[in-house]
């Protein structure tokens, strides 16, 4: 099973009374369906609306209602027929119903077709029609039953819509089986004239060309008006009224409510007129001055909520968002080589070693030791030789070496050891070459090191600026979010996509906002939304809000530290956080030595790691990365320290410990307490090309305990006293559990060293 699907699962609500409200709505529904009148005169839909419930609960209630309305609504010949045909598809499906093929909109659409031909067809025998007759009655009947079957059922699926297309199906079908229940209505008159269908037709259409423009308007209209003509028996009256008072009103949507009614009522009245002059005009006009003046007093917070429906949904920023988040990861990558490359540069001091001079005085200290002449040379007559030294410098670099020649015969003379000092010259000059060879060496090795990191960071930002499209976008997920965001009359830019784990995050970004937050339980409704459990990071900006998939799993961090006796600072140094991945990182560092120099050396390490992780970088990597690092810093001055990292993913619980010269740690589980030891060096000890750490991966369930140590904590193989008191302990506190620990190993240990402890648990998300 996936992590989406186990997350879904987790965070999938209870619906038996929604489920039991939906069931019982379907019975008043059935019966507008079973009242609505085709223009044959015929009423296939209230059939069709039975076999499209199915057999549960929903399905009875629709047979019910629907059988209640063509016995009450219909004379009762007329009415036992359609009656008699629904209680037959509801048994031939409940016969049907451990076949999985019966279940499928096709059996649906073929048996209310089937049993609609048949009562059809006995009915056309027992009144005498004619055959031509009747055979086209049939046949119109049976195909409208089928029809209906299909878009009802689409409707009434609770199934999320799995892509584009079958969204918009979705979206249709709910506008036909709306039309088809106000069918039902349009036969309840007031005052013989204003009919309640044809009102509530009337309301669904200015709906959806206030809130959905020109062209939703009138696509309402065509199937709402093609709807009450055919109840009505009316040659496309309603169709033309209903139409084209949407199409020109939707162009004032943005004026407000009166004057878009204005112009929909004028452009209604000169249709009605054109298309029914001399006839029976009143009731179109009548109707529309009702629905105008209810259209007014509808709240505007229901006015959203049934416009999100017809409002044009135009495709969401999920593309544009994941490439750039994925570009702000890469870009953090890249400052991360670059934070690596600073801190190896700050490592590295550069000794001027060039001074010839000091070769001499060097070669002096050699010769000239014992010599009896030693102060009258280099104290009284310094001058006197620092010029003889001078005029000799040109020869020996030119050379490569001195030889007696190159010196004045004053100083020839008068220097008594002068093969010994020529000698001494030549050994200091040797080695000082050797030396400024040696650093030349160094400095290119370092060079090459560091231009590497900073070519990487280069490369990187190129390609975070760069950064072309990525799969991964939701469009079908921004959509649902953007119709719950307009049903709050909320307008907004949304970005739905997972990254690069699987991860759903959403992004809204919106100056209304707080209308939506102001909601207790706002995070839950957008839970619904989008079909996973949500939370939210702790940096939302304002006009922003990030969501991501909640983790299944939740951890709980304890931790205790000890400073050696003696020393200001503790050299160990830890953390942990969780990334945007979901995965919890712990890092624990023990920096060479004691004091402030290992509280340096381990902080410097403890940053390097929590970087280049928060970026997402690959565990394993970034432990290379930071060995390589403290290598390129040592110098001269040799520095390491040890890196414990273990990281847990709280989508799947899969944990992963890697170390360089850590101490071991410890997983309480189930099966008992497990040691995890280490036997590589420590970072910056660890010489040659990609030196891996020691790793080891296990799975932590729910109560899982971990608890991980610096050197000073356990010694040796004695370690039977942590193994008891993790076993006896590990449902404490981590916080206690982690003073427990430290308490005891001061105890055992005399506090001699820094010691450190982390404890983890590992608990299912409440």
């Amino acid at each position: 099973m996936s992590v989406k699907e186990r997350a879904a699962r987790a965070a999938r609500p209870k619906t038996d009374a929604r489920e039991l409200t939906a069931a019982l709505l379907r019975m008043p529904l059935g019966f507008l369906m079973a009242a609505g009148r085709f223009a044959l005169p015929a009423a296939p839909f209230g059939l069709s609306f039975v076999a499209a419930s199915g057999t549960g609960a929903g399905g009875a209630a629709a047979l019910a209602g629907a059988a209640l309305g063509y016995l009450t609504t219909w004379p009762i010949d007329v009415g036992i027929r359609y009656a008699a045909g629904c209680v037959a598809v509801f048994t031939a499906l409940f016969i049907m119903q451990d076949s999985r093929a019966a279940r499928s909109a096709p059996a649906a659409m073929l048996v209310s077709a089937l049993v609609m031909a048949g009562t059809g067809a006995l009915s056309a025998l027992a009144s005498g029609t004619a055959i031509a007759d009747a055979a086209f009655n049939t046949a119109v009947e049976s195909a409208l039953t089928a029809a209906g079957a299909y878009f009802f059922r689409e409707a009434l699926t609770g199934r999320a819509a799995s892509t584009e297309l079958a969204a918009r199906r979705r979206d249709a079908s709910a506008v036909i089986l709306a039309a088809s229940a106000l069918m039902g209505l349009e036969r309840v008159e007031f005052m013989g004239t204003v009919s309640l269908g044809r009102t509530a037709a009337l309301l669904a259409v200015m709906t959806a060309s206030l809130k959905g423009g020109a062209f939703a308007g009138s696509a309402a209209g065509t199937a709402f008006g093609l709807a009450m003509d055919a109840g009505a028996g009316t040659a496309g009256l309603y169709t033309m009224a209903y139409a084209f008072p949407a199409l020109c009103s939707g162009a004032f949507s943005r004026f407000g409510r009166l004057p878009f009614l204005a112009v929909f009522d004028c452009a209604g009245a000169l249709t009605v007129l054109a298309a029914a002059w001399g006839g029976e005009v009143l009731p179109p006009l009548f109707e529309s001055f009702a629905a105008s003046v209810i259209f007014m007093l509808i709240p505007s917070g229901a006015l959203a909520q049934a416009g999100a429906l017809f409002q044009p949904l135009m495709p969401g920023m999920g593309e544009s968002g994941l490439r750039k988040y994925a570009s702000r990861r890469v870009a953090g990558i890249a400052g991360a080589y670059l934070d690596v490359c600073a801190a190896a540069r700050r490592g590295v001091e550069e000794a001027n070693d060039n001074d010839t001079a000091r070769v001499f005085d060097r070669a002096a200290d050699a010769a000239c030791a014992r010599c009896a002449k030693k102060g009258e040379c280099w104290v009284t007559g310094y001058m006197e030789t620092l010029d003889a030294m001078n005029g000799a410098t040109a020869a020996m670099k030119e050379r490569g070496r001195l030889e007696s020649g190159d010196l004045p015969e004053w100083f020839s003379r008068k220097c008594v050891n002068l093969n010994a000092f020529v000698t001494a010259v030549n050994a200091e000059l040797r080695a000082q070459l050797y030396r400024a060879q040696y650093r030349e060496r160094l400095r290119e090795g370092r060079a090459a090191a560091w231009g590497q990191y900073e070519d990487f960071a280069e490369i990187l930002s190129r390609v975070s600026a760069e950064l072309g499209s990525i799969n991964g976008a939701d469009p079908l997920a921004e959509r649902r979010l953007l119709r719950y965001l307009r049903s709050m009359d909320i307008e907004a830019d949304c970005a739905v996509f997972r990254d690069a784990t699987g991860r759903l995050r959403a992004v809204i970004e919106s100056g209304s906002l707080p209308a939506m937050t102001r909601d207790p339980a706002w995070l839950d409704r957008l839970s619904a939304v989008l079909g996973v459990r949500l939370c939210t990071p702790s940096d939302n900006p304002a006009g922003r809000v990030t969501l991501l998939e909640a983790e299944p799993l939740c951890a709980s961090v304890g931790i205790a530290a000890l400073k050696k006796p003696g020393e200001k600072v503790s050299g160990d140094r830890g953390t942990y956080f969780k990334t945007d991945s979901g995965t919890l990182c712990v890092i624990l560092s023990d920096g060479m030595g004691a004091g402030e120099d290992a509280a340096g050396e381990s902080g410097e390490a403890v940053r390097i790691l929590e970087r280049f992780l928060r970026s997402g970088v690959d565990p394993a990597a970034a432990m290379k990365v930071l060995n390589s690092v403290m290598l390129l810093k040592s110098g001269d001055d040799w520095g390491c320290a040890t890196a414990d990292l273990m990281c847990v993913d709280l989508f799947t619980g899969e944990a992963d410990f890697y170390k360089y010269g850590a101490a071991p740690s410890y997983i309480h589980t189930a099966a008992g307490v497990r040691r995890i030891d280490c036997i590589s060096l420590a970072a910056g000890m660890s010489g040659g090309e990609g030196v891996e750490p020691d790793t080891v991966s296990m799975t932590l369930k729910p109560g899982n305990v971990a608890v991980i140590a610096s050197d000073g904590v356990v010694s040796g193989a004695d370690d039977g006293w942590l193994r008891r008191l993790l076993s006896e302990k590990h449902g404490e506190d981590m916080r206690t559990l982690a003073r427990l620990v430290l308490r005891a190993a001061a105890e055992r240990e005399e506090a001699s060293d820094d010691m450190t402890v982390l404890a983890v648990r590992v608990d299912e998300r409440a």
